[in-house]
């Protein structure tokens, strides 16, 4: 190896060493967190740490549930988190980092030997039990078109979309909304045990997204750096078209 390689990398590792941490949370699901039944990083996490060592940081991406994330990012404390759904709802209460996939294609799920539920329209589905995640886009969507939470049906709240998949398959919903990737990647077991009822129309761009009391500081880096790297053609590269 040549003196002036050695001297790259002398002067790369000293800049790693000294750049400033910064903590990342990633939701803990397929298929975003990782790779299909491995520990595998996909190329969204891949590509917000490189979004990260580009603004100048040294990254930790961490898993954590959807709701342990939304429970730090309404807190005080900075937040970087991905992936999150831009929804009007959603627009004036975080902060945009940039876009990194955009999810289209989710349905109403219900097992297949329940011949009892027939859903032909959206509003047919408010009779029945819906697996819902606080806070999550899903969740949104349904109470913007008026479902609700009852005692006979409505709106249930579970944990995550493997909890819902679970509470499906032994009759504690009667209907869970997942897109086809969802799906695809959490419903091991069963899959053969659900089919599709309605097509949501529902379609999400996901982002990496901050809380507002993430510094205006960590927040231009990061923006720029994302600008770069869709610049110099790096973001599709590691993502594609998404």
């Amino acid at each position: 190896m040549s003196v002036n390689m050695l001297l790259i990398l002398f002067f790369l590792n000293c800049s790693l060493a000294h750049a400033d941490q910064l903590l990342i949370y990633i939701e803990d699901t397929q298929p975003y967190a990782y790779a299909k039944n491995s520990n595998t990083p996909t190329p969204i996490a891949d590509f917000v740490k490189t979004i990260a060592i580009r603004a100048g940081y040294q990254p930790e991406i961490r898993p954590l549930s959807w709701i342990g994330i939304m429970h730090l990012v309404n807190g005080s404390q900075p937040v970087i988190f991905f992936p999150v759904a831009r929804t009007p709802f959603r627009e004036d209460k975080y902060i945009w980092l940039g876009g990194l996939a955009h999810v289209r294609g989710y349905y109403l799920y219900k097992k297949k030997d329940r011949i009892d539920i027939q859903i032909n329209k959206l509003e047919d589905a408010k009779e029945y039990r819906i697996g819902v995640i606080e806070d999550d886009a899903r969740e949104q969507f349904l109470k913007s078109k008026n479902f609700k939470a009852s005692n006979n049906g409505g709106l249930i709240n579970i944990s995550d979309n493997n909890e819902g998949i679970r509470l499906l398959s032994v009759g504690r919903l009667d209907l869970l909304p997942l897109s086809q990737d969802n799906f695809d990647h959490n419903c091991a077991t069963f899959c053969q045990d659900f089919v599709t009822t309605i097509n949501l129309g529902l379609e999400l761009d996901l982002q990496l997204g901050a809380n507002k009391a993430t510094s205006k500081d960590v927040v231009d880096r990061l923006r720029n750096a994302y600008t770069s790297l869709q610049k110099d053609g790096t973001r599709q590269r590691m993502l594609g078209n998404n």
